[in-house]
């Protein structure tokens, strides 16, 4: 990392960019072996997950969540400095204790229930995880796309060096100067449903003696910090869907100027999160969508990028030359 914790530099070396696989095993271990057999061959350096590695989308799928971050983190191991995954919003939410949910599907409590002994290690490596690469190619990476927040200088120099433990700290203290009870009964009331039910249903909690029994306090005070509503902004980002085409491009310039701060010029961004028609979308001619897994319409387009990170990219048509299929590798 350079100068800014939370920006991975990429100067050089061919990088393989991999967005939201959701849980699904197979996906990954499609674009993981293509990775170690190319990196074996000498052809890539680098492998870059957008992060969201977590959560089927679906209650019938086979949700590997927890297998694939484990291997993840293996894998880091045996190729050091050779593996970036990026935080994704549904990463995010598991660090501050926060439901997350879409419709009738809520998707926190079965990665809580999956961690046990794992917790720990699990989420103190969601808390190390960088939001951005920026490379020598002129593209940079990221998981969803480019907030109206960073373009303000003091938002945008928060996010790139940004610490969970102030919220930690903030939130910690609400919750000693108060008195527990109190706060569980308010948030029945608000919820107007029991506290423990509420518990159970978003984060697994399985009754007063469990240890998580009152992290969703933790996660509603967490999310009255703006710190946490500013990388929530980030993260939670609908690009062009929120801002509209025209504003979505004023921001986007904008934080591609900030990404070029001390280093190369930074040309295009590169992200996932949202669905992508054959894979792949190019958005306000600067932002190329990518659709690895379970945002490729329909799933078969799932579609990788291979590009390098340390020759200079000279156009969006250019760009998506480098994009691939897995299932044809």
């Amino acid at each position: 990392m350079d100068e800014w914790n939370r920006v991975v530099t990429l100067p050089e070396g061919a990088a393989m960019v991999v967005t939201d696989l959701h849980g699904d095993w197979d996906l990954y271990r499609r674009y993981r072996d293509h990775f170690i057999v190319r990196h074996t061959a000498g052809d890539v350096q680098h492998l870059i997950f957008t992060g969201d590695l977590i959560h089927a989308h679906a209650a019938n799928m086979d949700d590997q969540s927890l297998q694939i971050v484990l291997d993840v983190m293996q894998l880091q191991t045996t190729y050091p400095g050779a593996v970036i995954v990026l935080l994704g919003n549904h990463e995010m939410v598991h660090i501050y204790h926060v439901p997350l949910s879409r419709g009738s599907r809520v998707y926190t409590p079965a990665f809580e229930a999956a961690l046990g002994d794992y917790r720990e290690s699990v989420l103190s490596f969601f808390r190390t995880l960088p939001f951005f690469v920026r490379t020598g190619a002129g593209v940079s990476i990221t998981h969803a796309g480019a907030a109206a927040a960073l373009t303000v200088d003091d938002n945008a120099a928060q996010v790139f060096s940004f610490h969970h433990h102030h919220i930690f700290e903030r939130v910690n203290e609400i919750l000693r100067a108060n008195d527990i009870e109190r706060l569980r009964q308010g948030y029945a009331r608000f919820a107007g449903v029991p506290y423990d039910v509420q518990a159970a249903r978003y984060l697994a909690v399985s009754g007063r003696d469990d240890p998580r029994y009152d992290e969703l306090l933790w996660g509603v005070y967490a999310g009255t910090d703006p710190a946490f509503e500013l990388l929530w902004d980030v993260l939670f980002t609908r690009c062009e869907k929120e801002y509209g085409k025209g504003d979505y491009g004023i921001f986007l310039n904008a934080l591609l100027v900030k990404l070029s701060h001390r280093f190369e010029p930074q040309q295009f961004l590169v992200a996932g999160h949202m669905p992508a028609a054959k894979g792949a979308q190019v958005v306000a001619r600067r932002h190329l969508r990518v659709a690895s897994g379970a945002h490729a319409k329909p799933p078969a387009s799932a579609q990788y990028l291979l590009f390098d990170a340390g020759k200079p990219v000279p156009s969006m048509e250019r760009l998506k030359k480098h994009l691939h299929s897995i299932f044809e590798a």
